[in-house]
């Protein structure tokens, strides 16, 4: 009998170390041990709100050690640099070594540049809640007001609609912001409808898009675009791409083109090891999922679920069966577009619900309450 090991601190990892809490007895005198190089968790759907000033950091982090101390949970606080699946280990970073019996693999995903070392070195990214107060630090001191943001998805829309905001919350009317993507169109993922709406409101905050394009020269004073537009002194945020971390895309399973690992129906990739949230790619209808909250609390719950019925001698495993229900694109402005069970929202009401969303997945009621003062006050 050995241990069971959580790679990662996020929805997935909190709510998996969540059901073991609830279940101790089902462990059978095993330790549920959760690693996480970090010693927070971010609220991620909620940074680009926390960089635009509209929430403060105190409701946008949560401090790990507190919470799994809480649960009865041991929390390692290390980086996983790999994982010896022969020999069940999980090796750190700073060489300490982790055997498990059951793994469980929920680390999320980071900014992929990929392999543009130049632009890693000096272009800011959205990660972390430290991410999110470097990027307004930053903005605040940024001489010229002009930024680029690399990247047309959910992610660089809100980057760029979170700065027009807090710019102009400061009164700080003369700004340029410029959002590029390679593709042909912003959100493609998305219905059209919503694709156009997100361009008509990018417009009302004259946020500037160059779509079909992509960085061809980057020096120490200007970004040169592929369609050969120039744009000087710009601060360069990327919000272009996600992968899993390194350990995971060196692991011997299956991926997908993001490194996320492809799981089955009970959500394991190998005997006794499972994968949730960002870092499992579970296929509906030949696709993976999409990364969201929604589907890593609900594979954090059923695989934790799962390996509780390996440590019971059950070989019958439940199998997931994700249930989508809906999406939004909030935008700074009062705005917002997307589905939510089937039906179509905007405007304002889809504003809302995204924070409604927020509160209701927050994980004690100090946040809960700090969010709902923060978007009625700020």
């Amino acid at each position: 009998m050995g241990d069971i090991v959580v790679i990662g601190a996020g929805f997935a990892g909190l709510e998996a170390a969540r059901v073991f809490s609830r279940h101790r007895r089902a462990l059978g005198g095993r330790r549920v041990i959760l690693v996480d190089a970090k010693r927070t968790f971010d609220f991620l759907p909620i940074l680009p709100d926390m960089l635009g000033g509209r929430i403060v950091r105190d409701h946008a982090v949560l401090d790990v050690a507190e919470y799994l101390e809480r649960l009865g949970v041991n929390f390692e606080n290390g980086e996983a640099a790999s994982v010896d699946m022969a020999a069940r280990e999980v090796r750190l970073k700073d060489g300490h070594a982790l055997g498990y019996e059951y793994l469980l693999v929920c680390c999320g995903s980071v900014t992929n540049f990929y392999g543009a070392v130049e632009i890693e070195k000096h272009a800011l990214k959205l990660d972390s809640a430290d991410d999110a107060a470097m990027i307004q630090n930053t903005v605040v001191t940024y001489p010229q007001k002009k930024f680029l943001i690399v990247g047309g998805g959910y992610t660089g829309i809100e980057i760029a609609t979170n700065i027009a905001r807090f710019l102009r919350r400061h009164r700080i009317r003369k700004y340029n912001i410029h959002v590029v993507e390679r593709q042909e169109d912003i959100l493609t993922a998305l219905p059209e409808w919503m694709r156009d709406y997100c361009r008509l409101n990018l417009c009302r905050l004259r946020i500037q898009l160059h779509v079909g394009a992509s960085i061809s020269q980057r020096t120490e004073s200007s970004v040169t675009l592929s369609n050969g537009l120039r744009i000087d002194d710009c601060l360069l945020i990327w919000a272009a791409g996600v992968q899993t971390p390194g350990f995971v895309r060196r692991l011997p399973s299956e991926q997908d083109p993001q490194g996320r690992l492809k799981v089955g129906k009970t959500l394991s990739f190998a005997e006794g090891a499972f994968a949730a949230g960002d870092a499992a790619a579970f296929m509906k209808k030949g696709r993976a999922l999409r990364m969201a909250v929604q589907f890593s609390l609900n594979e954090g719950h059923l695989a934790a679920e799962n390996i509780l019925r390996l440590c019971a001698g059950r070989k019958k495993l439940k199998a997931y069966r994700p249930v989508d229900l809906g999406y939004l694109v909030p935008m700074a402005n009062f705005r917002a577009c997307g589905t939510v069970l089937g039906v179509p929202v905007l405007g304002f009401a889809g504003w809302i619900l995204h924070y409604a969303m927020c509160i209701y997945r927050s994980l004690s009621l100090r946040h809960r309450l700090g969010i709902a003062r923060d978007i009625l006050l700020r």
